[in-house]
C-alpha cells in the first residue's frame, strides 16, 4: 500500500500585482489505493490544487507531505522540490496536446522515463505495455506526436505516465477529447492502477463516466476544499436527482440556504423545492448575515430578480480586494507616454548621484499608486542593481598602481542608475497600456499622416503585435518550464528550465512560438486586418479624462522639481 497525501493549512496566492488567493488554508487527506475526484465549477481552483500537489505551484503557507516525506525541502532561504517525492507521481495537465518535446512518439515515452533511469530492455517492455493499456497501436511509435488526433494525443499523455509506473496518477480532465472507447480504456487503466494498491487524483467535470469508479469526492469552491467524502451518497443520488434538487443541494451545501427541516410543509404545487422567489429571498438573507453588511437588508423583501442581483452585488463588493493598482483602462495611453517622457528626460538631465537620488525620491512619490505593478519585477531590479555594483567596481579599478578610483567609476554608475530609475518608471506601463488601446492612441494621434501615404495604420498594428507577442513569449516559456518540472522531474526553481534540459526544450519552444504566430495571423485575417478602408470605423475612441489631466499635471510638477534639482546641484 502506498502513502497518503496530507495537506495542512495550504494556501496558494498568485503573483503580484493581483495577489489573489487561489487556495485558502486547505486541510485535506487523500488516501492511497483509492481514486479521488476533485469536482467544482470552472475557476474554483481544481487545477491549481492538482498543480500544487505536483509541485508546479509553491504554497505561500502550509505543508504538503506524501506519507512522511515533505514535497518541498528547505535549502537556505529557499525551498527546493523533493526529488524523491516527485518521482512517485505522474501528472497529466489539462492541455496535454501541447506538451510534446520530441519528433516521435517513442521519443516522448523515453523522455518521460529518463528521470527514472530505466534500462533499455525494461524501457521497451514498458513502452509496449503502456501503449496497449492506453489503446494506441504500436505502429504510431514512429509518428510525430503533433500529427496525432486530439484523442490520440490524450491517450499518449496517459501512456507516458503509465510507462513510468508511478505510485500516484494526477490527471486533469483526462476524459476531454476522448471518445466512448477511450473513456472505457481510461476507466480500465484507473481500475488496474487501484487494484495494484496505487492511488489517483482526478480533476473532472465528467461525473457520468468517472463517478461510478470513484472511492471519494472532494469539492473545490472559491479556493476552499472540503475533506474528501465517500462517494456512496453521490452514487445513489447524483444521477437520479432532478436539476432543481441539485441546485437546492448546492445552495444548502454553500450555506446560502438553511438546512431542510425534518418535517418541512409541502409548498404550493407540491414541489419539494422552494420557488425562485423563496430561494432568492433566503439566499439574500443568509448572505446578509455572513457578510455583515446592510446593503442586503432590503434585498430579502424585494422581488426575486432584485433580491438575487442585490445579493450578488454585495458578495462581489465584500470579496473585492482593497488597495488594488489602477486598471489598464484608467489612463489614456497618450497621457501615460507623455508623462513618462517628461519624467525620463528630467531624470536623464541629472549630473550627479546626489541629484539623481533626490530626483528619484520625487519620482518614487509619483509611483506609490503603481507600486503593486512594480513588485513583480523585483527580481529584475535586484539583478540589475547587482550588475551596477559589479560594473562600477570593474570600471573603477586601476592596475598601475593597483587602486580603486571613484572618479573613474562614478560616471558609469550614474548612467546605469539613471537607466535603472527610467526602467522602473516604465514598468507600470506594461500593465497600464493594453495593445488595443495603444493601437487606437497611435491611430488617433497620427492618423492624419495616412493622407500623406504614410502607412500609419500598419505601423500601429505592428506596435500592437509587438506588445501583444512579448507576453506570449514569456507565457510560453513559463509553460515549458512547467513541462520541464512535470515531465523531466526538474527540481530547479519554478519558471526556470535546467541547463541540461535546454536542448530538448528550445526547439519545441520555437515551434510553439511559430504556431502561435500562425494562429495570430489567421485571427487577424479573419477579423479583417490588412483590409484598407478610406474611412475606417472604430469600436471606440480615446478621450482625455480627469485622471489623465491629473497625471500630466503631476508629471509636469515633478519634472520641474527635478530640473531645479539638476540646476542647483
Amino acid at each position: 500500500m502506498g502513502a497518503d497525501w496530507h495537506l495542512n493549512d495550504v494556501s496558494v496566492v498568485t503573483d503580484v500585482p493581483e495577489s489573489k488567493t487561489l487556495l485558502k488554508q486547505v486541510n485535506l487527506r487523500i488516501e492511497a489505493g483509492k481514486i479521488t475526484l476533485l469536482v467544482g465549477r470552472n475557476g474554483a481552483g481544481k487545477s491549481t490544487l492538482l498543480e500544487t500537489l505536483a509541485g508546479l505551484r509553491e504554497a505561500r503557507s502550509g505543508e504538503i507531505k506524501l506519507g512522511d516525506e515533505p514535497l518541498w525541502i528547505k535549502k537556505g532561504r529557499r525551498r527546493k522540490l523533493n526529488a524523491s517525492v516527485s518521482l512517485r507521481f505522474g501528472l497529466s495537465m489539462q492541455h496535454s496536446e501541447s506538451q510534446w518535446f520530441l519528433s516521435t512518439v517513442r521519443g516522448e515515452l523515453l523522455y518521460t522515463m529518463k528521470p527514472y533511469k530505466v534500462s533499455a530492455e525494461e524501457s521497451e517492455r514498458r513502452i509496449e505495455r503502456a501503449m496497449a493499456s492506453a489503446g494506441l497501436d504500436a505502429e504510431l511509435l514512429t509518428r510525430d506526436p503533433w500529427t496525432l488526433s486530439g484523442g490520440q494525443q490524450r491517450r499518449l499523455s496517459l501512456a507516458c505516465l503509465l510507462a513510468c509506473e508511478p505510485e500516484w496518477l494526477l490527471l486533469d480532465e483526462p476524459t476531454a477529447g476522448l471518445d466512448a472507447v477511450g473513456i472505457r480504456s481510461l476507466c480500465a487503466v484507473l481500475e488496474a492502477h487501484r487494484a495494484a494498491g496505487r492511488g489517483a487524483v482526478v480533476v473532472t467535470h465528467d461525473l457520468d463516466a468517472l463517478l461510478p469508479l470513484a472511492d471519494a469526492v472532494a469539492e473545490v469552491a472559491h479556493g476552499n476544499v472540503r475533506e474528501a467524502a465517500p462517494a456512496a451518497a453521490a452514487h445513489a443520488h447524483a444521477a437520479a436527482a432532478p436539476e432543481a434538487l441539485r441546485a437546492l443541494a448546492a445552495l444548502r451545501e454553500a450555506a446560502a440556504l438553511p438546512p431542510q427541516e425534518p418535517a418541512a410543509p409541502a409548498r404550493s404545487g407540491g414541489a419539494p423545492w422552494p420557488s425562485p422567489s423563496e430561494a432568492a429571498a433566503a439566499a439574500a438573507e443568509q448572505l446578509a448575515r455572513r457578510i455583515g453588511g446592510r446593503a442586503l437588508q432590503s434585498a430579502a423583501a424585494a422581488p426575486a430578480p432584485q433580491a438575487a442581483s442585490s445579493a450578488a452585488a454585495a458578495a462581489t463588493a465584500a470579496d473585492a480586494p482593497k488597495g488594488r493598482a489602477p486598471r489598464a483602462d484608467t489612463f489614456d495611453p497618450r497621457a501615460l507616454v507623455a508623462a513618462y517622457l517628461l519624467l525620463a528626460a528630467s531624470l536623464l538631465a541629472q549630473q550627479s548621484l546626489a541629484a539623481l537620488a533626490l530626483a528619484a525620491c520625487v519620482t518614487a512619490l509619483l509611483l506609490i499608486p503603481f507600486r503593486q505593478l512594480i513588485y513583480r519585477w523585483a527580481g529584475v531590479i535586484r539583478a540589475y542593481a547587482y550588475f551596477i555594483v559589479i560594473i562600477g567596481v570593474i570600471s573603477g579599478i586601476q592596475f598601475r598602481p593597483l587602486a580603486f578610483l571613484w572618479s573613474s567609476s562614478e560616471p558609469t554608475v550614474l548612467r546605469l542608475c539613471q537607466l535603472l530609475v527610467v526602467m522602473m518608471l516604465g514598468m507600470p506601463m506594461l500593465q497600464l497600456v493594453t495593445p488595443l488601446r495603444l493601437q487606437r492612441s497611435i491611430q488617433q494621434t497620427f492618423g492624419w499622416m495616412s493622407r500623406l501615404r504614410i502607412p500609419i495604420h500598419s505601423f500601429a498594428l505592428l506596435v500592437t503585435l509587438i506588445f501583444r507577442f512579448i507576453p506570449l513569449l514569456a507565457g510560453e516559456w513559463e509553460r515549458f518550464a512547467k513541462l520541464a518540472h512535470a515531465r523531466g522531474k526538474a527540481v530547479t526553481p519554478l519558471r526556470s528550465v535546467p541547463i541540461k534540459m535546454l536542448y530538448s526544450v528550445i526547439i519545441p519552444y520555437i515551434r510553439s512560438i511559430v504556431r502561435l504566430a500562425e494562429q495570430m495571423a489567421d485571427a487577424l485575417e479573419a477579423r479583417g486586418f490588412g483590409l484598407v478602408k478610406k474611412k475606417p470605423t472604430y469600436g471606440f475612441r480615446l478621450r482625455f479624462a480627469k485622471p489623465d489631466y491629473g497625471l500630466l499635471a503631476a508629471a509636469l510638477a515633478a519634472s520641474a522639481i527635478q530640473l531645479i534639482i539638476a540646476a542647483s546641484l
